[in-house]
Order: structure tokens, then sequence, then C-alpha cells
């Protein structure tokens, strides 16, 4: 909450900074009496002020009906009062949106939708893998054993379909395992010339695997995204702070931090 008013915050010192000379691009004529074009901050900022509004508070709160008044007010080609009145109604809704999120008082929060009720009657869960079969089967029977339904993604009939429209087909899941296994040799191109005994030679998980762990990360939230990561294989560094496992020829020795994650995924386990 408190990111949130900052964020706010930051948006009103904003608004409050435009004025009539400098929220728009310079005519060639009249310059001074009317309104050109927006400039590419201010039409920025009225993206954020909807976004922001728009996400934390109901349709029908002040806050809104003074967002769209904002964005109704016709700047260009009009004199500095319907730039004003833009201004005015844009700020002010931020204002009533601070308020709100310190207190409350009308009930105009959007109430936040649990994920984790929301994959309650679903028992299934996504798994990415690359070429180690024997670590995608025996993910496949711990699940099956504890009740839940694999979606192995890659074994799903592409029908020209992208991972993405895979993903939005099975929306009912809330929870994806990603197998990083060492499946490919990497070392950087200036090495490409030396012997292999001076190459300082990496072992990596397939592309598809390392994108589709990042999609997941961002559609689902990196507390609904297991990394299950084998041998000697490469972690990215730039996807430190998630569930990260590390299992070696079965995944039973992980078995209990794994249930641990699905439960608080919202997941019911049977075993």
């Amino acid at each position: 909450m408190e990111s949130q008013i900052k964020v706010v915050e930051k948006l009103i010192e904003e608004g409050r900074g435009f004025t009539f000379q400098n929220f728009c691009l310079k005519r060639s004529t009249y310059q001074g009496q009317y309104g050109g074009a927006d400039t590419p901050e201010w039409g920025a900022f009225k993206v954020r002020v909807q976004n922001i509004v728009e996400k934390l508070l109901a349709k029908n709160s002040p806050a809104m009906t003074l967002v769209a008044e904002g964005l109704a007010a016709r700047t260009e080609g009009n004199s500095p009062e319907r730039f004003e009145v833009a201004k005015g109604n844009l700020v002010k809704s931020l204002e009533i949106l601070k308020s709100t999120l310190i207190d409350d008082v009308f009930g105009e929060l959007k109430q936040e939708k649990s994920t984790a009720n929301s994959v309650r009657f679903s028992n299934k869960v996504f798994v990415v893998h690359g070429h180690d079969q024997s670590l995608k089967i025996d993910v496949e029977r711990f699940l099956h054993e504890i009740g839940l339904t694999p979606v192995v993604l890659h074994r799903e009939a592409d029908e020209g379909a992208t991972i993405i429209e895979k993903f939005e087909k099975h929306s009912d899941v809330g929870f994806a395992f990603i197998l990083l296994t060492p499946d490919e040799v990497s070392y950087t191109t200036d090495q490409i010339d030396k012997p292999d005994s001076d190459k300082n030679i990496e072992l990596r998980a397939r592309p598809n695997v390392i994108f589709e762990f990042g999609y997941f990360v961002g559609k689902l939230g990196r507390n609904r995204v297991c990394c299950l990561h084998k041998g000697d294989v490469v972690v990215p560094s730039d996807l430190n702070g998630l569930i990260y496992k590390k299992v070696y020829d079965s995944i039973d020795p992980q078995a209990f931090a794994i249930i641990k994650e699905l439960k608080a995924a919202g997941y019911k386990i049977s075993m």
C-alpha cells in the first residue's frame, strides 16, 4: 500500500508541473493562445493516471468520473482554460485515489481477487522441460501421486498455437514447474578458435525453456513458478529471487518443499 501511495504522490507532483506552456508541442500560428498537440510527457501522464485509477478504484468512483472528464477535455486548438480543466480533473482524481488508499471510507477500492482461490478447483500444473526425459517423467509421476494433473505443453497438440495461446487454453492452471537441465554446451564467440580444453564452457538449458520460464513468471507471478535445476546447468542470474530446487536422480528428496509451495498456491494435495 505504501508503494502505491508513493507512486500516486509522484504522479500528483508530475501533474502539477504541467502548464499551458509546456504540455503541448509548439504551434506555428497562435502560439501561446491555443493548445497544440500533446507532448509525449503529457500524453504519458494521462495514460498513467488512467491506468492506475482504473486498476485500483471501482468504475463508479468519483475519481474515475474525473479521469473520464479530464481525458475528454479537448486541449488541442483550445484556450488555456480547457487545459486547466483537463489538468485539474486528472490531478484531483489522483488526490482522491491517494486519500482512498489511506482510508477507504466509502469502499471505493477494488477488491483484489485471490489467484489461489481461482485455481483451487483445478488440479492442473504446467510442466516445461528440455531434453531430460527421465526428469520429466519423474516429475509427472510425482504430480500424479499427490493428486495433480501435469500439463506438459510440449506434448499438447500444436495446431499452430504459440506458447501464449496454449497458456490461454489452460487458464485454470495456476502453477508451473520449469525443468532446467544441461541440454546445451555454450561458450562465447571469442573462444571459437581455442582448443576445447581452454574454452570456458557452460552447460545451459534449451532457449525455449528459458523463454517459457520468464513468460510464466510474468503471467503467474514468481511465487507460482518452481524451477527444478539439475546437474551443473547455469541458472539465469536475472531471475534470482524465485523458487529454485536442486534435484539429482529423483525429485523425491524435494517432495516436502514442493508440496509446501503448492499448498501455498491454493492446491489441494492428496497423498
